[in-house]
């Protein structure tokens, strides 16, 4: 009865349009990003003279077409999956659109595994989920809302459930995460930073030798990472302790980016802290920061309020 009634208060409304907008635009740069900077090695990574031997994929071995002909034929498949980047990141197409853009990646993070990390995992996952959520009432050529109101409810359910999935899944991941931290010696005895900071992989900046020979840093660092990872997934849930334990979160993973030099892995995982916020509380923090540009500021900025465009309504049945 709790559960249905749960269920039954998710329907009420979308409670995170705003933030399931932002994302869709993040994932778009960052899906474009990611192939500007792969621009002059396509041919290596996903042509025909690739070193890398593809995995089939369930758009391929649905429609029967082999592997090999999508790697011939690679620079018609990066311009469609570019194109359909391009309608996704203005709304059009809707469902439809991240559906298609889900399966192109997919098929693209097959074609290539060996240059994925963790991040590209959880960001495919999330494209899973958001097949199923309204993203589009936010910087969109066009939002909308059903008429129908079974169809209304139906789409603020899929919306609200796809946003319990991201934040259930990426509590998961801290979880296994910490799990496997706890029963390794390195960071059982505080002394896991070391190892990494001395590694020249990681050394993103000249004072890494410098902390690693630091007890003091190495441990702090070491356990600091343990205690956000195990109590993450529980304090994020109340109230008053989301907001420190996300703060806690960010640091950990710019710190990662800045010493570290993994870089998209932890964007993606910054941004996906966002979804741990409805849209009331994105509307107090955007207008509480608008208001302090605005005394300052020659031009003044819309609120929050001010910019949420008014959606269309569709006449579904």
């Amino acid at each position: 009865m709790a559960l249905f009634k749960y269920l039954l208060s998710l329907e009420e409304k979308n409670r995170y349009s705003f933030y399931l907008a932002v994302f869709r635009i993040f994932v778009c740069f960052h899906l474009i990003k990611t192939i500007l900077f792969q621009w002059a090695y396509l041919d290596i990574l996903y042509g025909a003279n690739s070193f890398v031997s593809p995995v089939p994929t369930f758009i391929t071995e649905l429609l029967g077409i082999p592997t090999h002909f999508l790697r011939e034929h690679y620079q018609w498949f990066i311009t469609a999956y570019l194109l359909i980047i391009v309608l996704y990141l203005f709304g059009i197409g809707k469902h439809f659109t991240a559906l298609l853009l889900f399966l192109c990646y997919e098929t693209l993070q097959r074609m290539c595994n060996l240059v994925l990390n963790g991040g590209d995992n959880l960001m495919k996952f999330i494209m899973l989920y958001m097949i199923f959520a309204d993203s589009y009432q936010y910087f969109s050529i066009r939002a909308w809302q059903f008429k129908n109101q079974t169809l209304r409810r139906l789409s603020n359910l899929g919306s609200n459930l796809c946003v319990r999935a991201i934040t259930l899944h990426f509590c998961m991941i801290y979880f296994w995460s910490a799990w496997h931290k706890i029963h390794a010696e390195v960071w059982f005895n505080g002394v896991a930073t070391y190892y990494t900071f001395s590694i020249g992989r990681f050394k993103g900046t000249p004072w890494n030798d410098f902390l690693a020979r630091n007890g003091v840093f190495v441990t702090i660092s070491t356990y600091f990472t343990l205690v956000v990872e195990v109590y993450f997934p529980v304090l994020v849930w109340f109230k008053k302790t989301r907001l420190a334990v996300v703060c806690c979160g960010i640091a950990l993973h710019l710190g990662i980016y800045v010493f570290m030099m993994i870089y998209g892995f932890e964007i993606i995982f910054i941004m996906t802290y966002g979804f741990f916020f409805k849209d009331e509380e994105w509307q107090a923090f955007l207008n509480k920061l608008i208001s302090r540009i605005n005394r300052k500021a020659r031009w003044k900025l819309p609120t929050f309020a001010e910019f949420h465009p008014e959606p269309q309504v569709y006449a579904g049945r």
